[in-house]
């Protein structure tokens, strides 16, 4: 009889165990854009499977984040003719949402916080059209948490009356593992600017590079899931075309208490997979220049003697499970 009911008991558990998020979620997931289109597979590159259908060329999917339980997957979409807007979709397949923020006429790059509960993303408000000259128009940018049940948006850092014709200053937002810090990517051209660290009041606690004469870029920061680093990339910037190519776009591991960066390996766009024991990123197979400029997903474990590997033909903006 005692046998018979810790038998009972074994299988209920397990019965509720592959009913929950994180057994379905299962192994760690990666998530990518291909065509346009979002897709996810395992963070070795197999079952690849594609979660949107977007007619190529109208619409394109930017910037894709995995939530915490591995449930739904979060992304902007850039229509033609449109401002960018966040969505979401189940991580299984299912029907695309709209995810609409409060107050926002624009949004893209998101990212879930650590509890799932709320999304991170950079956004533009309060637009409007120069009374005296209609060419020109301006917004406030910033750095925003919408709360997913209500909607509502709180901006943690923003930049008022912002020019549109001065391109981008934050993108990439992205939280610490313990959801008190913030890293974000802040620059005024496309190849120059580093990356902050900011606490949820908006106050700044970390900056790379630290002396404001060096407009190196750092992009893309994402928090070790120790927490104690930064991974990022950086492009070349100076040189003939030629030799910036020649040269390619560096990863970087930031050690916060150094300061110190850590090349480790060559690419682009890198993310943590397999709970940091691993960095997927994108980078060209030697015939890629050739090939229509797509890239392929390549992985690096983090361990002594490892070397990348491709994982994936034809992907880009990787982005694994926080």
């Amino acid at each position: 009889m005692t046998r018979w009911i810790i038998t009972l008991c074994t299988l209920v558990a397990a019965a509720l165990f592959m009913m929950s998020p994180a057994a379905f979620a299962g192994t760690s997931k990666l998530v990518f854009v291909r065509g346009g289109n979002v897709w996810i597979a395992n963070t070795d590159g197999t079952e690849a499977r594609q979660l949107t259908s977007f007619e190529p060329g109208k619409y394109n999917s930017l910037r894709p984040a995995l939530s915490p339980d591995g449930q739904w997957v979060a992304f902007s979409i850039r229509q033609k003719g449109r401002d960018k807007q966040l969505y979401w979709v189940p991580s299984r397949g299912g029907a695309v949402q709209p995810l609409r923020p409060t107050g926002i006429w624009a949004a893209w790059s998101p990212s879930f916080a650590p509890d799932g509960k709320s999304l991170l993303f950079v956004g533009m408000s309060q637009y409007r059209v120069d009374k005296k000259y209609e060419d020109l128009s301006y917004a406030t940018m910033s750095v925003s948490l919408m709360d997913l049940k209500e909607k509502g948006v709180r901006h943690i850092v923003s930049i008022p009356d912002l020019s549109m014709n001065a391109g981008h200053v934050y993108a990439n937002p992205s939280f610490s593992p313990d959801g008190r810090k913030i890293a974000y990517q802040h620059s005024g051209t496309d190849v120059s600017g580093g990356f902050s660290v900011i606490n949820l009041q908006g106050q700044t606690v970390f900056k790379f590079p630290r002396d404001p004469q060096n407009s190196d870029p750092y992009w893309r920061p994402q928090f070790s899931p120790d927490g104690k680093e930064i991974l990022c990339y950086s492009p070349p910037t100076s040189g003939s075309e030629d030799a910036i190519e020649k040269q390619g776009d560096n990863i970087y591991l930031v050690n916060m208490a150094t300061r110190q960066a850590r090349g480790i390996a060559e690419g682009w766009n890198p993310t943590f997979v397999d709970g940091g024991k691993a960095i997927v990123y994108e980078g060209w197979s030697p015939d890629g220049w050739n090939i229509g400029f797509k890239p392929d997903l390549w992985r690096l474990d983090l361990a002594p003697g490892a070397q990348p590997r491709k994982i994936l033909t034809d992907g880009a903006e990787p982005a694994g499970q926080p």
